[in-house]
């Protein structure tokens, strides 16, 4: 199955599994199709604006990530990172979206996608303006 297919097949899911394969994917489309392991929890939340109800469980997430990348929509890999404000450094795991543009197309029409990216440009639009005072 295609990249897009896949991900038009997820976004007509209603299971817990689905909905967060497409928060995942949802996330690496927003932040240009990388994302570390340890930020794909946080960063669901701040999409729903810190508003579900219960973050999802790791254990899922690990499910969630193995099956993307067994289907080809993203890679995973293990990477050394610094910690902020120290000079530890920790392994995590760096998630890439396979096809960035396809699934910006797709996910175009995705009403949380595209509420996501009006309040951020709003967010931005007003902080520039505030710059200018």
């Amino acid at each position: 199955m295609s990249f897009e297919a896949e991900l038009r097949r997820l976004l007509g899911m209603d299971d817990e599994l689905s909905k967060l394969k497409l928060d995942i994917l949802r996330v690496l489309a927003i932040f240009n199709g990388v994302s570390w392991m340890s930020e794909i929890i946080p960063d669901i939340m701040k999409i729903y604006g810190y508003s579900l109800d219960h973050p999802p469980r790791e254990e899922l997430l690990a499910k969630a990530l193995e099956d993307l990348e067994a289907k080809g929509l993203i890679s995973i890999e293990s990477r050394k990172r610094g910690m902020p404000l120290s000079r530890e450094v920790y392994e995590d795991k760096l998630i890439k979206l396979k096809d960035l543009e396809s699934a910006k197309r797709v996910l175009s029409r995705d009403k949380i996608y595209r509420e996501y990216l009006s309040w951020r440009m709003e967010a931005i639009w007003r902080a520039a303006k505030d710059l200018k005072r």
